[in-house]
């Protein structure tokens, strides 16, 4: 029943969601506006709790230097896998393509479709900087923002909704003044995606032919008289194909 395959749907997703926020910027500007520098925002894939970590501790390469983590960050992480059944089809329907022409196609059976959680981080050490980077993301969500994915050689372009869910902001108070200052903000999402089964290559049916002989009885007896009947296709699937002259359905009526 199990057999290895790997379509990279799951995968493609998830590159697909973290290209979205990869050209994030913040301006830094002075007192009367004027832009002083630009700062892209690095983006990661890991969870809030070790980037929380990462902050509170100083690390470096010798025990005299220590040097903290620059911020602004983002990361972001996969928080579920969900099937969704509003969007259940018969999972015994089989889809096929034509490639290369007409000499080959794909096939699989009707995909499942699943429903990816996606949890986005920004950390910042002020306010200002947080703000501009929440405000360069909401807007292109309302609530969803459509991607097309080619997830395979089946579905060559797939529109992939991802819904904002909600979005949370979280201020550090706790401690002293000499610790450092933390403004974490949390958008969760979720990608309406689809998982595909393994696809296999067919070589297609090109041609069918129906072949009824005429009537035969005694003295015009209808009802005793013989019919033959018989199908014809050439091509096939596996690439072994049917002959033009190998009947495939022959009965007598």
């Amino acid at each position: 029943m199990f057999e290895y395959y790997n379509n990279e749907s799951l995968r493609k997703s998830v590159i697909a969601f973290g290209s979205l926020f990869n050209g994030i910027y913040i301006s830094r500007t002075n007192s009367d506006d004027t832009e002083v520098s630009r700062i892209r925002v690095p983006l990661s894939y890991g969870p809030k709790e070790k980037f929380l970590r990462r902050l509170e501790e100083q690390s470096g390469i010798s025990d005299s230097t220590k040097v903290e983590i620059t911020l602004p960050r983002m990361s972001y992480e996969i928080a579920s896998i969900q099937y969704d059944p509003g969007r259940h089809l018969n999972k015994l329907n089989k889809r096929l393509r034509l490639v290369d022409g007409e000499d080959n196609t794909i096939n699989s059976y009707q995909e499942v479709p699943y429903n990816i959680g996606f949890t986005l981080y920004v950390y910042a050490r002020n306010m200002d900087d947080n703000l501009q980077i929440v405000e360069q993301v909401l807007p292109y969500f309302s609530p969803e923002f459509i991607v097309s994915l080619k997830l395979n050689n089946l579905d060559v372009i797939l529109d992939v909704p991802i819904v904002l869910n909600n979005t949370a902001i979280q201020e550090v108070y706790e401690g002293n003044f000499m610790d450092r200052r933390l403004i974490a903000s949390s958008m969760s999402f979720t990608a309406k995606t689809r998982v595909y089964s393994k696809l296999t290559n067919e070589t297609p049916i090109m041609d069918s032919s129906i072949n009824i002989d005429s009537f035969s009885g005694d003295d015009g007896d209808v009802e005793n008289s013989n019919r033959e009947s018989s199908v014809n296709a050439t091509g096939g699937a596996g690439g072994g194909g049917w002959s033009e002259n190998d009947p495939v359905v022959n009965h007598e009526l």
